[in-house]
């Protein structure tokens, strides 16, 4: 059972006793679900009678979880659910709405859906409830409109989460012989809009009132080898069914971009059977493709075996301790990367100018040498620093301590508004700084959150290509830059890449998973990236 699944539910609840007058408790269960979201080994914690050790989780709450995990649901949100309409739910969680204007919109015109809404705003209705106004009911349709345009876009990482609870549920019933998730989740695209999966069944009907069941699940339509189903949050899920003989086109058929399974379709795969994808892939007599470059441009006919994968990267590289931002030591990062089976560490504390996040002046940054040098960690050590690229282009790092460092990352961090001429100059100048350097989270984006920066990218590249210089492409699910369209058009330009974590704590190493997936979609070989390389290569490659 993931964690987001359990933390879903507790929100849901929390609204319902928000609606109900109940603030105390309504408190409670949002506490409730922040906590569910950061634990580790929510299972564990359970199966050992410690859940109540988590903030915020008393015995209550810890029997309704305990529920949740146990069948997929509780008695506490099923009885909620019978009094409260699930619009209500949509309309809390709306921009300038909240739980108490969406409670008065609902006991004042009981709409039966959101768009049942926006018709009383269009006809000037919610104007009559007391507390609304012309201003608000604008502001309320424009946020309806906006949803409908924008759909439930959520961050792979989010997205992801959602998918393996519904994939969990749907392996539960018998009569899915084999489930797997499908579309953008495994396409691993940056933005998810809906939910696909595909399952072998020999008896559909049956699973379209399994997937009725699903706790999340507030509308299910079906047809012969389709099931369409909405969750709370609005997200659209697609379900393709067939015989587990057929399997394999319709997992492809799943998955793909329209144009990849086009092509395929054109050149006769939907006669092709067999349960696996390779079956097809192998009867069209074409290399198989990975879900990550099935984007119709291209890729069919083309060897993809030397693809670089997670299990290729030797070094945890971009990582950060309590000397700046980050929430472990030196000693408990290198353990943990250790642990998960990396051969080395970057250790890349803010430089100075970020004073925000604790950066090093060059006196802490000698310190932190000096502690390196003087542990014996499980794993090896590179020494070096996340320097701020300043307006000018100045890399901060200090100049009589770079050859003393093992890399420098050179990132933005500030001043992400200068116009499309003053930034290129920007970072054109950082990058032939006479050192080697490696471009951090490069455009600088926020996925959904933030734009990446305006910026001539060819040109940025050209001194990259004249310069010792490599580019990072970062996995924090929340930034996943360089994307990988740019990604792609620098690997063909032959300019190396490392592929970052950018771990502010020990869980954040599982980053290296998102950042393997970028550089598989933007088409990276294995040969391209650096810390594929044995630690000792990778030192002298990127040694400044």
């Amino acid at each position: 059972m993931e964690p987001s699944f359990v933390a879903a539910q507790l929100r849901e609840i929390s609204t319902y006793f928000a609606l109900d007058g109940d603030r105390h408790r309504a408190i409670a269960y949002d506490r409730a679900a922040k906590s569910i979201e950061a634990a580790n080994g929510l299972q564990r914690l359970l199966e050992e009678g410690r859940l109540e050790e988590l903030p915020y989780i008393g015995a209550s709450i810890a029997r309704v979880v305990g529920d949740i995990v146990r069948r997929g649901s509780s008695t506490v949100l099923e009885t909620l659910r019978a009094k409260w309409p699930i619009v209500i739910v949509e309309l809390a969680q709306l921009p300038y709405v909240g739980v108490q204007k969406a409670r008065k919109i609902h006991e004042a015109l009981a709409p039966l859906d959101l768009d049942a809404v926006a018709a009383a705003c269009r006809a000037g209705a919610l104007r009559t409830i007391k507390g609304f106004g012309e201003t608000s009911e604008a502001k309320i349709l424009a946020a309806i409109e906006e949803r409908r345009v924008r759909g439930t876009r959520a961050l792979h990482v989010d997205a992801e989460q959602h998918a393996s609870s519904l994939a969990a549920h749907l392996r539960a019933d018998p009569a899915a012989l084999r489930v797997e998730i499908a579309g953008p989740v495994r396409r691993w695209l940056e933005i998810v809009e809906h939910l696909a999966f595909a399952i072998a069944t020999d008896h559909p009907d049956r699973l379209v009132e399994h997937v009725r069941s699903y706790a999340l699940v507030t509308g299910v339509e079906h047809g012969d080898d389709k099931i369409t189903a909405r969750l709370a949050d609005g997200m659209p899920c697609e379900i393709y069914l067939a015989p587990l003989a057929n399997f394999g086109w319709t997992l492809i058929r799943a998955t793909g971009s329209p144009a990849h399974v086009a092509e395929l379709a054109a050149r006769g795969a939907a006669a092709i059977t067999g349960a696996d994808e390779a079956d097809v892939y192998r009867a069209l007599g074409v290399p198989f493709v990975p879900p990550e470059v099935r984007d119709g441009d291209g890729e069919v006919g083309t060897d993809w075996s030397d693809l670089v994968e997670v299990g290729d990267i030797t070094t945890a590289s971009h990582c950060h301790t309590t000397y700046s931002d980050g929430k472990h030591t030196i000693e408990q990062m290198a353990q943990a990367a250790a642990e998960r089976g990396f051969q080395a560490i970057t250790i890349t504390d803010h430089s100075a100018a970020a004073s925000y996040a604790g950066g090093l002046d060059a006196d802490k940054l000698r310190a932190q040498t000096a502690e390196i040098r003087a542990m014996t960690p499980p794993i090896r050590i590179l020494h070096g620093t996340e320097a701020d690229i300043l307006a000018d282009g100045t890399i901060d790092v200090p100049l009589d301590q770079v050859q003393g460092l093992d890399l420098v990352i050179a990132s933005v961090h500030q001043r992400y508004k200068l116009d499309e001429d003053g930034m290129t100059r920007r970072l054109v100048t950082a990058m032939r700084q006479p050192f080697f350097k490696i471009w951090g989270h490069a455009l600088g984006r926020l996925v959904l959150k933030r734009d990446p920066i305006a910026v001539r990218i060819d040109e940025i590249f050209d001194a990259i290509s004249e310069s010792r210089a490599a580019i990072e492409i970062n996995g924090d699910p929340h930034r996943l830059d360089l994307d990988p369209v740019n990604a792609r058009l620098a690997a063909e330009r032959g300019i190396p890449f490392m592929l970052s974590t950018d771990a502010h704590s020990t869980g954040n190493l599982e980053y290296v998973r998102w950042a393997a997936a970028m550089a598989r979609r933007a088409r990276i070989r294995k040969r391209q990236v650096l810390n594929t390389l044995p630690p000792d290569e990778l030192a002298a490659a990127i040694a400044p």
